[in-house]
């Protein structure tokens, strides 16, 4: 009987807090993120079709079958089904998969969107469901084919200049390229010299002393020095006073790249990690939507600061204070990131640690962009010499607190510098240590920190911010760039990847990538049409693949049809000689890597007399597949037959051989009697299976042989 409503979630921890909201006619399942994932098939094993209109080719992914099925069990019972995915495109592009796997139930599907789980808000959005938003589908798709294509374009482009296992990435190689150029900046930095004057003077005695600055441009000692002579024999008399009242405004609510940045320098949590945490505690009902870049917040909220603010004797703005995003790319339907109940103070709620530490980050920064700004009083004086040198002095100091009450540890560059009571024509006389001339170098750029990478990002509209944790995770676990102490430097072969690719490719163009985000951001709004922009990117970048491939400096001959220069790929089976006008022309010839170097493959392997096939007695010949070498019946196709090929190891619990293979992108030992030994040995990092490593001749890659030595 269909008497139930299906409401389907991202994570059981989500669905178990929503459930203590709803009643029993609800059934609630957990996705556990995206149940399809593109196909790896079709040309260039890309999963998409490209002449018809970039379809895309999804496939259930593997460990989500069964997930599927109790999805689909659940559904039998379901007269309404609700899909409520996280309220973002790639929330929409998971409600919009299991929609499709769903429909053909016959019973109504509709979306709904939680932006905090709270029982208030979790009964709003089931009883005002909506449609699903294929616009916001088609962006998300979009991203996803183009990075498909560039992905597994490109990166079989690297692996046969440099000969080794690299990828690329539309978005990440490009964060590679902020990396790289700036350690170019650095290492092109040349410093200049400069000097600093600072003269001690006093208006009454030692203690009111403070420090005024030569504020003429010094370049050299010569000049530093004779400055220095004067001021010591100087007498000195306050030439003007600027006394001016200055506004410290409270910064906005917390978004998803100020929560990253802000965490990583005050808290010194990877961006990662600060995603997990903040995860949780959206998860747990405590704080709104994580991944968000609009600083808008509900009026209900607002009032809500500012009613804690007045019940606590904080000062309130007579108007509440109002935040929009100056590009207006923000997705506006999701607010800020902030608590959901401003009466759960971070003092008082129990989290573990470090949820309670990203916790009283978004608190404080949410009650306090609701607070009056902090106003310092600062003092500019300017002093002139009796030899006519002019000198500056700066003062500030904190007159009241406003937001500053509630944001203590607020990193302010510009601290507390008192002045005594200065006016024009007031004599000052300069005391001990009197006159000291500091020889100084400009400095180069700093590297970027996690924290100033994601700020860069940011501003340079590269990815959105969804995507800031996994840019920069990517590209440090793939060794482009690393990191020491606090900063990330990229590699040798980061560096070698990085400008071929500005080289050969516009989707490394800063600005390029920034306008590919806007143009993702018009196909979620309905203004651009999916497969115009995906024909606009693909017909250049295209050509551009093809005139990458005749610049390649390995001469591999010509297209026995065309003419054409052929180049080296890899594919399911091995290496290959591809024709570079392809899709046009489909020639190809089978070829092997050895030490580094191609080899034409002269017809089928030899066969092996030695080794005889367990089906028909024939014998069998030796050959590489993508998970390592196998021996395969001589009497093919009569005969399918293939085994595995020894290592040259036995199994230390029941003696028979070992072979190697890739399993999870590790090098592994497995036993030849399983499934009877389930005997496993996992080599160390490194010992990766690769097909440029494994001649006809050859047992095993260079680097397990050299595991085996031992």
């Amino acid at each position: 009987m269909k008497d139930k409503i299906l409401l389907i979630v991202e994570s059981p921890h989500k669905a178990k807090t929503i459930s203590k909201y709803l009643g029993k006619e609800y059934i609630i399942c957990a996705s556990q993120g995206h149940i399809f994932d593109l196909a790896t098939d079709g040309p260039h094993n890309y999963g998409i079709d490209v002449g018809n209109g970039f379809k895309p080719k999804y496939q259930i992914i593997p460990d989500k079958k069964d997930k599927v099925k109790a999805i689909l069990k659940s559904a039998e019972q379901a007269k309404e089904i609700l899909i409520a995915s996280d309220p973002d495109r790639e929330g929409e592009a998971i409600a919009c998969h299991l929609a499709e796997i769903l429909k053909k139930f016959g019973v109504p599907i509709k979306r709904v969107l939680f932006y905090e789980l709270i029982k208030e808000e979790i009964l709003r959005a089931v009883n005002s469901p909506r449609e699903l938003d294929f616009n916001l589908y088609d962006a998300q798709q979009a991203r996803r084919v183009l990075d498909r294509i560039v992905g597994f374009s490109v990166s079989p482009y690297l692996i046969n200049k440099f000969n080794q296992k690299l990828s690329a990435g539309r978005v990440q190689s490009v964060a590679v390229r902020l990396v790289v150029d700036r350690e170019k900046e650095i290492k092109e930095f040349k410093p200049d010299e400069y000097w600093n004057i600072n003269v001690t003077l006093s208006k009454s005695d030692a203690k009111d002393k403070f420090i005024a600055k030569y504020s003429n441009k010094v370049t050299d000692q010569k000049t530093a020095q004779k400055i220095k002579d004067d001021l010591l024999k100087d007498t000195f008399s306050v030439s003007d006073v600027k006394e001016v009242e200055k506004l410290k405004k409270p910064f906005p609510p917390l978004i998803t790249y100020s929560l990253a940045a802000i965490s990583s320098g005050s808290l010194h949590f990877p961006a990662a990690k600060t995603m997990q945490l903040a995860q949780k505690l959206y998860e747990a009902g405590l704080i709104t939507y994580m991944r968000t870049d609009s600083v808008r917040t509900s009026n209900e909220a607002i009032e809500a600061a500012r009613g804690w603010l007045a019940d606590n004797n904080h000062d309130v703005p007579n108007k509440p204070n109002i935040y929009t995003n100056k590009d207006g790319a923000a997705q506006d339907a999701h607010e800020a990131i902030r608590p959901t109940d401003i009466t759960k103070l971070p003092s008082e709620i129990y989290l573990p640690d470090d949820e309670k530490k990203v916790y009283k980050l978004i608190w404080e920064r949410f009650i306090a962009s609701q607070m009056n700004p902090a106003i310092y009083d600062t003092m500019d004086v300017t002093i002139l010499s009796s030899s006519d040198h002019k000198l500056k002095a700066h003062g500030k100091s904190l007159k009241y607190k406003g937001w500053l009450e509630i944001v203590e540890d607020f990193d302010d560059n510009d601290s507390d510098v008192k002045l005594p009571r200065l006016e024009a024509d007031d004599v000052v006389k300069m005391v001990p240590p009197n006159v000291k001339a500091e020889q100084k170098k400009t400095q180069p750029p700093p590297r970027y920190s996690e924290k100033t990478l994601i700020e860069e990002l940011k501003k340079k509209g590269i990815g959105r911010p969804s995507t800031y944790v996994a840019i920069v995770s990517k590209i440090t676990d793939r060794n482009y760039i690393e990191r020491k102490a606090n900063s990330f430097i990229p590699t040798d072969i980061g560096m070698k990847i990085s400008d071929l690719l500005v080289n050969q490719f516009k989707f490394m163009d800063y600005t390029y990538t920034s306008e590919m985000e806007e143009k993702l951001d018009k196909i979620a709004d309905g203004n651009l049409k999916y497969v115009d922009m995906l024909n606009e990117f693909y017909n250049p970048f295209r050509t551009e693949l093809k005139e990458a491939a005749l610049t390649d400096e390995n001469d591999y001959g010509k297209c026995e049809l065309c003419g054409t220069s052929l180049a080296l790929k890899h594919g399911r089976f091995g290496y290959f000689l591809s024709c570079c006008n392809y899709p046009d022309c489909k020639f190809t010839i089978s070829c092997d890597v050895i030490d580094g170097k191609m080899v034409h493959r002269q017809g089928k392997p030899p066969v092996d007399e030695s080794v005889k096939c367990d089906l028909c007695g024939h014998g069998m010949m030796k050959k590489y597949g993508k998970f390592g070498e196998f021996y395969s019946c001589s009497n093919f196709p009569s005969c399918r037959a293939t085994k595995k090929a020894p290592c040259g190891k036995k199994c230390p619990d029941c003696g028979k051989d070992l072979y190697a293979t890739t399993y999870k992108e590790d090098s592994v030992l497995f036993c030849t009697g399983y499934p009877e030994c389930k005997y496993k040995e996992v080599l160390p990092k490194g010992s990766v299976l690769r097909p440029e490593d494994v001649s006809p001749s050859a047992k095993l890659s260079k680097q397990v042989k050299k595991v085996l030595k031992k």
